[in-house]
């Protein structure tokens, strides 16, 4: 009965999208060539060629859309990549639609394909907030509920109850839970309100059978092997929908997810955040600050080169190796704040009232005027505006094997500024806490993140300038 709903459901938004695409098409023509009288000088194409134009569209369109998989059951998928996928769709057949009429010489219009986009993203876009606000409003009240199992006792099943719990808008109830063998017990706290242990997994198809399960999770630790492979054995055909949790407790994950590799499912336990739109734009960001930046900052990069050279014998800009994104090495740009036999004993951190330091690289370090040339480094690819602070092969070296998880910083392209930096923790700071500031900047990658830490940069800097 619930897969019929769901499939009835699914029905119903592809024929909503389908309606949502062809009036889309078919208010362009009318907006473009009827309503508001715009001039046509080549004259306004027959109403019937546009209508069977429209028919072919919208089927290519919903074609596209459908390989997105926006029609299956997404109760806990987040609105933010739905939206996303609907807007690469239209992109998708918007792109298609002008280059077919190119290389076809036809007559198409620009304007009617820029207005129908705008119109078919916003309705589409529009209709899916609208129809995820109802439902999670029913769900809410307890209507379009799926009732849930969850198999397993240990803390991977129990924090999955709670996050379910923590989630009523995602319409799961838990009404059970089913332990790997009989006399298991799931641990004492959150006794009154954990739902109750029903049986154990010997008995689980007919568990889902009496009690109606809609959907069973799988949740067992690496340890219970067996019990999650009987588990699986005994739901192979049964009638409720089936979710295997993996248990990834022993490894640290970074934007864990599943992809599917020529039919096998594949666990990725660390991933790069910057991945496909997500690259591009941080790309676009990076390229068009840096460029401004260097466009308007050209003045002051001139005058503060020009101090350098004459506070201190030796070059104004400094050229030092760093380590990048995938481990890659780049020579990072500054402007030299220190006397150029600072090294002269081997490479080493540098610190509050530094001897070393010239008069000039006093004052730039303290607003971070040094780190400007750097601008350079993030127009050619090399750096970020914001990311994890890049440090020299070396110290690389020295850190990868003596600090845990180190490496997984440079799964992001370095920064000229990043978290741990607007907290505080710049130059000979504790480095097992930069590196947790780093890491939670990478887990939680995004372009509101980079302005927001931006924000706090400028802050930081017009702070420090106003106190000196």
């Amino acid at each position: 009965m619930l897969a019929r709903y769901q499939q009835l459901f699914a029905t119903a938004m592809f024929l909503l999208d389908g309606a949502i695409v062809a009036g889309a098409w078919l208010a362009a023509y009318w907006v473009r060539f009827v309503g508001f009288g715009f001039p046509a000088p080549l004259g306004v194409p027959p109403f019937r060629t546009h209508l069977w134009i429209g028919a072919v569209l919208t089927l290519v369109a919903l074609i596209v859309l459908r390989t997105f998989k926006l029609y299956r059951s997404a109760r806990t998928a987040r609105l933010s990549q739905e939206l996303i996928a609907l807007l690469q769709g239209i992109t998708i057949v918007v792109a298609a639609a002008g280059l077919v009429s190119f290389l076809a010489r036809g007559e198409l219009s620009r304007t009617v394909l820029a207005i129908f986009a705008v119109l078919a993203a916003t309705g589409l876009v529009g209709s899916r907030i609208a129809i995820r606000g109802l439902l999670k409003q029913l769900r809410r009240r307890g209507l379009n509920q799926r009732r849930v199992l969850v198999v397993g006792t240990g803390g991977l099943a129990m924090g999955l109850v709670r996050k379910i719990s923590d989630h009523p808008d995602y319409g799961l109830a838990v009404f059970g839970i089913v332990a790997a063998r009989a006399g298991d017990s799931a641990p004492p706290e959150d006794v009154d309100t954990r739902p109750p242990v029903v049986g154990a997994v010997q008995d689980l198809a007919r568990l889902v059978e009496e009690h109606t399960a809609d959907l069973v999770y799988v949740a067992l630790p690496r340890s219970e092997y067996e019990a999650e492979r009987e588990a699986l054995a005994q739901l192979a055909d049964s009638t409720a929908a089936v979710r295997l949790v993996p248990d990834l407790a022993y490894a640290f994950t970074l934007n864990a997810s599943v992809e599917d590799f020529d039919g096998t499912p594949v666990v990725l336990v660390t991933e790069s955040p910057g991945q496909g739109w997500n690259a591009v734009l941080k790309r676009a960001f990076d390229l068009v600050f840096s460029a401004i930046g260097l466009l308007v900052l050209w003045p002051v990069l001139l005058a503060v080169a020009l101090w350098v050279r004459l506070d201190s014998p030796g070059p104004a800009l400094y050229a030092q190796e760093r380590v990048g994104m995938n481990g890659r090495r780049f020579r990072m740009l500054k402007f030299r704040t220190m006397r150029t036999d600072a090294e002269a004993a081997g490479p080493g951190w540098s610190r509050p009232d530094d001897p070393r330091r010239t008069g000039a690289g006093e004052f730039l370090r303290r607003l971070s005027l040094d780190e400007l040339p750097q601008l350079w480094n993030v127009l050619v690819g090399h750096m970020s505006l914001v990311g994890p602070r890049p440090e020299r092969p070396v110290f690389v070296e020295q850190f990868r094997g003596a600090i845990p998880r180190y490496m997984l910083r440079h799964h992001v392209k370095a920064g000229i500024t990043g978290w741990a930096q607007v907290n505080g923790l710049r130059g000979d700071t504790p480095l097992d806490k930069r590196i947790r500031y780093d890491l939670y900047y990478v887990r939680h990658w995004s372009l509101g993140f980079d302005l927001k830490i931006i924000l706090l940069t400028l802050q930081r800097v017009f702070r420090d300038a106003s106190a000196h």
